[in-house]
């Protein structure tokens, strides 16, 4: 082989490591263009957002500012957790794009937008929409997330973007799941109605508790004081049942100078699932136990008195 054919060679040769440099530099998230890449999609002050909507998965809700404490205000109005809010707010105040990845829409899939996957999330601040974020799969690295524009192709990697403080596989995790918080020495006296029997356990000054004149089982008793103490639920139901007597299971605690019923009934939707509805008064929402939940509240007569 000549020199000239040698030479021509070697160029053929660093004309294709070229090309194949820039397709693999290219899927392994290198800059795909010389503009300036953007920090942000948009500016959040964490002081001044007023409100967000979640979408995953054909679900939706909204959690606004209301005072002191941020709320769930659809599906239904209810108290949202705050840390997980206070989470959320921090990462759209400080994350920042790292690189742009592709802006071929066939990727989308690859990145975590395929049509069930992704999680939208649209940002208000003085009640008017500032932007909003498509959240795709987590980074391979830490605190990173996949993130694009509702309106573009492009997918961006983002820094400082913690995935799971946007994306809950179910958005009933944006709920506070403690429901009320008696405290055990508050405790008088509780009246168990059941469609078995019907009894109720009192305290005495000791902080004891009795069923009549018979003394209860202190273990028995302490696990349901630790229940009230911190009665948290399992899940979230939107609807009541439409016949208030399927709610056959009642606890009415008698604590300082208030009274706490609490109800539960069969969840009908699917009988097999073990699964109950319960309710708690002053408190509007439906929620969701299951039957270890029930039986750890609601004691026989015979259990609470240690009789075989």
């Amino acid at each position: 082989m000549n020199k000239n054919n040698k030479n021509l060679l070697l160029i053929v040769i660093l004309i294709v490591l070229a090309i194949a440099a820039y397709f693999l530099t290219t899927e392994r998230g290198e800059k795909t263009s010389t503009y300036k890449l953007e920090e942000k999609f948009f500016i959040a002050d964490s002081s001044a957002v007023d409100k967000f909507e979640i979408e995953y998965r054909g679900k939706k809700i909204t959690i606004e500012k209301k005072g002191i404490n941020w709320m769930l205000t659809s599906p239904a109005e209810y108290l949202a957790y705050q840390p997980s809010v206070a989470n959320a707010l921090s990462t759209l105040k400080n994350y920042k794009i790292s690189s742009k990845l592709s802006d071929n829409p066939g990727n989308k899939d690859r990145y975590g937008f395929n049509d069930t996957n992704y999680t939208r999330i649209n940002v208000y601040q003085g009640g008017k929409s500032i932007g909003q974020i498509m959240v795709g799969n987590a980074g391979s690295g830490a605190s990173q997330s996949y993130i694009k524009r509702a309106d573009g192709n492009e997918i961006f990697l983002a820094d400082d973007f913690l995935w799971n403080n946007i994306v809950k596989n179910d958005l009933n995790e944006w709920r506070d799941k403690l429901i009320i918080a008696i405290p055990k020495a508050s405790v008088k006296s509780i009246d168990f109605l059941t469609p078995t029997e019907n009894y109720t356990l009192t305290a005495d000054s000791t902080g004891k508790y009795w069923v009549g004149k018979d003394s209860a089982v202190s273990t028995v008793t302490e696990g349901i004081a630790n229940i009230l103490s911190n009665l948290n639920t399992q899940g979230f139901k939107d609807t009541l049942p439409t016949d208030a007597s399927k709610f056959i299971y009642t606890a009415k605690v008698n604590w300082n100078n208030a009274v706490t019923e609490i109800k539960l009934a069969k969840e009908e939707e699917n009988p097999s699932n073990q699964k109950y509805l319960m309710v708690v008064s002053g408190v509007n929402q439906v929620f969701e136990v299951d039957e270890n939940y029930l039986r750890g509240l609601f004691k026989s007569r015979k259990e609470m008195l240690g009789v075989k």
